[in-house]
């Protein structure tokens, strides 16, 4: 534990903050005395039953029971019901409630990582490797990890001051009294916590195994309430409610046709709903009031769609207005009512302290030098977001979050973090297939394994194995030099193996084997997210054979030279981005002096944009490269042709000592959202000019070449799927098929 000191509170702060996290405090109530009972009058308890998305539709209820003086006196809830239902029971009204849940980004909350942009450029070049986006890792044998999201946002998901400072002293302190509904991973049994971190205990009503991670809760695990109670009547009636408004959100097996049970997806789902309504069911024969939302059509995973789900509830509770009048009560007894159940008082968030728990091999200092949020200053919940998403993108942590507490008077700032079980060694897969150009296909198989936290300015063992068309072997120690983790040092070894055509006047007259081993090492420095620079020595064996006899050159040997690069990568999204800019210079000077006369010059370079208005995309790109007129190998020339390289020519088609391409593209989203998640369907279309040239000064307005590709592409697990035509001039033309291919912005 490091204790970063403490200073005198300030006064100050907004009511900004924030709903699912493992982050909260020991804060009393400013009133202790127990909550005043009518007397003239039966209590009345509110069931927010699980549905995911479609529990926005209680928002919609609660505005009903608003505005017909519906006094409640008792909530519970489970998984989308318990977030509505911790938000109504700290004293927020429903058109707060509403704001703060449609105001969510929700595709966001379920990317545990930072936005792209401000990812270190080391992992946008792991997004932008053509691997499958599940992650695996090793424990004395191949595992997956507990969730496919970690929920690293969920604790910023809703802003409301109370949603920290409440519930160590009882749920029943809050507003109203209120009972988070989850079920224990290791008995299957219901739990339902009465005291203790709000946040952490909402986090687990709604933590859907396989999806996000159990929560861990006084020695258990945690998992979402649907399992054991999603419609929780009876937690309601023991809390002393006489009456019961229950709120049956959830899916019905019965809306389900023939047509939707084809896919073993589908299957799953519809199990899950059975499973859920076995529990449902009974509960709704206790409850006095029955409110079912109509929301055919939408899903308990359509979140882009929480605000279309409000007016639905809204209906539903209208429908049934004639029992719920009974309960009404005057405006001066409802007006008194709400004064019974106000808002708690929440001291101003200025932070005194700072202290990290951390549950991980990271060294300390590491992890605090991330940390902006200043001592004696109120708390910044968007700086402090980015901070922990930054942490957590070391790597090897389960999750980072933070809780608040107050401690004698000061207002304490806990960071938290935890490991992942299988932590340092993580694995990746991935797969890819690239057909077309007269029946031609490249398949390859990926493997990565990376050995992360080695010592304590992070240093990190990455190896990738390669199978297919091209065969690879690359092995690369990076090791940063300070706590930072900006200036670096790394050394990469690897074995590779290729096969390229090789034409002359654009027809094909050999085919090249290249074999090379090699070594790298090299000294860079992080330029913040922006990008990298690094220069290093480039050492290894080489060579390069025919397989029909034309013999056009050979070569083997050593050879190696001096190589730097400078590179920055600011767009939103590896896969056709929306927005953002990225670069790449880099050169290689050829040195006899490593044992061969190779003495040549190579740099090229290029930078490339993307602009979005709407569902419609504008990408630029210009990038080129040259011997200058120095004598280049074969091996090492510029070559262009292939998908979004002149997509009209084969692979390989154009060579030279010098090139120059420009492109720009239009994208056209079909359908789905641009987002890590989900599934997005484009319409692309690409003009592209360029050429190479033997010499540089052979380089001339006049002679460049064009091509045209339309292409469509759809978003999956797997990568990227596209089929695309490209036409190139005099009759050239190429048709692709691609799967899990993510083509690099620049050559």
């Amino acid at each position: 534990m490091r204790n970063l000191g403490s200073c005198p509170p300030w006064r100050i702060l907004p009511w900004i903050i924030v709903i699912l996290a493992l982050s909260t405090a020991a804060f009393p109530a400013e009133d202790d005395t127990p909550e005043e009972t009518p007397a003239k009058r039966p209590t009345i308890g509110l069931v927010l039953g699980g549905g995911g998305a479609r529990g926005a539709a209680h928002i919609g209820v609660l505005e009903v029971l608003r505005d017909m003086n519906i006094p409640i006196d008792y909530v519970a809830g489970t998984s989308m019901g318990s977030i509505v239902g911790a938000l109504f029971s700290v004293g927020m009204q429903p058109d707060e409630i509403q704001a703060s849940v449609v105001g969510v980004n929700w595709f966001d909350l379920f990317n545990d990582f930072p936005t792209r942009t401000q990812r270190t450029f080391r992992r946008k070049e792991d997004d932008s490797s053509d691997f499958l986006p599940v992650e695996w890792g090793w424990k004395d044998h191949l595992v997956l990890s507990a969730g496919v999201v970690s929920g690293q946002k969920l604790s910023f998901a809703f802003r409301d001051p109370a949603l920290y400072l409440s519930g160590h002293h009882g749920f029943d302190k809050l507003s109203y009294p209120f009972r988070p509904v989850t079920t224990n991973l290791q008995t299957g049994e219901m739990f339902v916590p009465e005291r203790g971190n709000l946040l952490k205990a909402v986090r687990a009503s709604m933590s859907i195994p396989g999806v996000f991670p159990p929560v861990r809760w006084d020695g258990m695990l945690l998992a979402d309430g649907y399992l054991s109670r999603n419609l929780p009547v009876d937690v309601c009636r023991a809390m002393g409610a006489d009456i019961i408004i229950a709120v049956d959100v959830g899916e019905h097996p019965a809306q389900t046709t023939m047509a939707d049970l084809n896919t073993m997806m589908e299957i799953r789902k519809q199990v899950t709903i059975i499973g859920s309504r076995q529990n449902v069911d009974p509960q709704l024969a206790l409850a006095d009031i029955v409110i079912q939302p109509d929301l055919t059509g939408i899903s308990s995973a359509d979140f882009p769609r929480v605000a279309e789900t409000i007016e639905p509830g809204r209906r539903a509770a209208l429908a049934v207005a004639d029992q719920l009048r009974a309960l009404s009560v005057s405006d001066e007894e409802y007006a008194a009512h709400l004064y019974r159940h106000q808002p708690m008082i929440i001291p101003p968030l200025v932070i005194d302290e700072i202290i990290l728990e951390n549950h991980s091999r990271v060294d300390d200092r590491a992890i605090l030098e991330w940390i902006h949020q200043q001592i004696g200053a109120p708390l910044d919940l968007d700086v402090l977001k980015k901070d922990l998403a930054k942490i957590y993108d070391f790597g090897v942590f389960e999750l980072v979050d933070f809780e608040l507490e107050l401690r004698n008077r000061k207002m304490v700032l806990i960071i938290n973090t935890h490991e992942k079980y299988y932590a340092p060694n993580i694995i990746n897969f991935g797969l890819s297939y690239e057909g077309g150009e007269g029946g031609k296909s490249d398949v390859e198989l990926r493997l990565r394994w990376t050995k992360l936290e080695m010592n304590k300015f992070g240093g990190e063992l990455r190896t990738d194995a390669q199978l297919g068309t091209d065969n690879l072997l690359n092995c690369e120690l990076y090791q940063p030099l300070n706590y930072m983790r900006r200036p670096f040092a790394s050394l990469t070894g690897h074995i590779e193996q290729n096969y390229y055509d090789y034409y002359v006047d654009l027809e094909p007259i050999a085919q090249y084997k290249t074999f090379q081993t090699g070594i790298t090492p090299a000294l860079g420095y992080r330029l913040g997210h922006f990008g990298e620079i690094q220069a290093g020595v480039n050492i290894g064996y080489l060579s390069l054979t025919d397989h029909t006899g034309v013999d056009p050159e050979k070569f083997e040997g050593p050879r190696g030279g001096y190589i730097s690069t400078f590179a920055f990568d600011m767009f939103d999204q590896a896969v056709l981005p929306q927005r953002g800019f990225g670069g790449l210079v880099q050169y290689f000077q050829g040195e006899p002096k490593f044992g061969s006369d190779l003495d040549y010059a190579r740099l090229h370079g290029g930078i490339a944009s993307a602009h979005t208005f709407g569902r419609q995309t504008i990408r630029a790109s210009v990038e080129g490269g040259s011997s200058f007129d120095s004598d280049m190998p074969i091996f090492d020339q510029f070559t262009l042709g292939g998908l979004s390289h002149l997509s009209g020519y084969h692979q390989g088609q154009l060579r030279g000592d010098a090139y120059g391409l420009a492109k720009v593209a239009w994208y056209h989203r079909l359908h789905g959202y641009p987002s890590p998640f989900t599934s997005a369907v484009y319409f692309l279309l690409q003009g592209e000019v360029g050429n190479t040239w033997e010499d540089p000064s052979e380089a001339r307005w006049d002679n460049l070449r064009f091509s045209g590709l339309v292409s469509l592409v759809t978003t999956t697990i797997v990568g990227p799927v596209s089929i695309a035509y490209g036409q190139g001039e005099s009759g050239h033309h190429s048709f692709y098929v691609t799967i899990g291919t993510i083509r690099p912005f620049l050559k």
